[in-house]
């Protein structure tokens, strides 16, 4: 292949949701086409950018970097490459700080790649895979088309099976952030047990639904991002039947999202939960639900706001999260 590398994944650590939101004006100040992949990334088509600034996609990226750190003290990672998946399976592999730039030939890079790697490969799908010996993309690039669809089915399998070859039909499309409102937690440790993620979520949950709360605010949609130890991603969302702020509310769409995923064995770094389509509190019209505990826990909420506002964030929190 010698399709040229002009597609940027930029990664960005540690910014919070406000700080990720005003970074899209640094962006944009060197291409038009810019989508946002939030929580703290971005895919740019830099094309336009190096004729524009006589620049190659490597320089436009370490410039990029150097803006970020100068104007929030951020620290960046990127990949560069053909297509929006290679650009990311480069950023996944880069150093944190740097950017992989993908050679020209990236045939040997992609085939290496674990099949966790490519973008519509699961966790369940991975293990099926698996038991036909199929574990990295050159295994999964080495079957017929007619073998990866028996296995993966019609639609499923010719979409890997192009992957697995390097294509990729999707464009960067020129996206800013969704309003929205994110609570993220990283682990001090890749995690192995579902109760400490649980609770993680339980903690978001409580922090979304305060900060909803304060800002008179409801929410439609909820998204819950898994991001594994080797940095791969998972999301699962969920348009509510109601919109609410109610904190229980959310931590059971959360419990449900999680469950949904099945994981088993996989290590987890991060999640990341964020709330959007919101609407002034004002709109909600709220069902009685005839369960006591989901009442009293509803009846509560102002309590714990007014504490809150009083003492601090967090000043009355579920027992189980003490200590964390």
């Amino acid at each position: 292949m010698t399709t040229s590398s002009t597609i940027l994944h930029l990664r960005v650590h540690r910014a919070d949701f406000e700080t990720y939101r005003e970074l899209f004006t640094v962006l944009g100040d060197t291409t038009p086409v810019v989508q946002a992949l939030p929580p703290d990334s971005a895919l740019l088509d830099l094309a336009g950018a190096t004729r524009y600034f006589a620049l190659t996609p490597a320089q436009l990226a370490d410039r990029l970097q150097t803006r970020l750190a100068a104007r929030y003290g951020l620290a960046s990672t990127g990949g560069i490459g053909p297509t929006r998946m290679l650009a990311t399976l480069a950023a996944d592999t880069a150093a944190p700080g740097t950017v992989h730039v993908l050679p020209d030939e990236w045939t040997d890079f992609l085939r290496g790649r674990p099949l966790r790697a490519l973008p519509g490969i699961g966790p369940a799908l991975e293990r099926t895979l698996a038991r036909y010996g199929i574990e990295t993309v050159g295994d999964l690039a080495d079957l017929p088309l007619a073998t990866v669809q028996r296995i993966a089915g019609s639609s499923t399998g010719r979409l890997l099976h192009e992957r697995a070859h390097g294509t990729d039909r999707r464009t960067v499309t020129p996206a800013g952030p969704p309003a929205g409102i994110t609570s993220t937690h990283r682990f001090e440790r890749d995690v192995l047990d579902p109760a400490e993620i649980r609770r993680a979520l339980l903690a978001a949950a409580t922090d979304l639904g305060a900060r909803l709360r304060a800002a008179r605010q409801i929410a439609r949609t909820i998204e819950l991002q898994v991001t594994y130890a080797d940095r791969s991603t998972t999301a699962r969302s969920r348009t509510l039947r109601e919109p609410t702020a109610h904190t229980p509310a959310l931590q059971r769409v959360l419990y449900d999202l999680f469950a949904a995923l099945a994981l088993q064995r996989a290590r987890v770094r991060a999640v990341t939960v964020r709330v959007g389509e919101l609407a002034t509190a004002a709109q909600a019209a709220e069902q009685l639900t005839f369960d006591r505990l989901i009442e009293d826990a509803r009846t509560l909420e102002p309590v714990i706001d007014r504490a809150g506002h009083r003492f601090g964030v967090g000043a009355v929190r579920p027992a189980v999260l003490l200590g964390n």
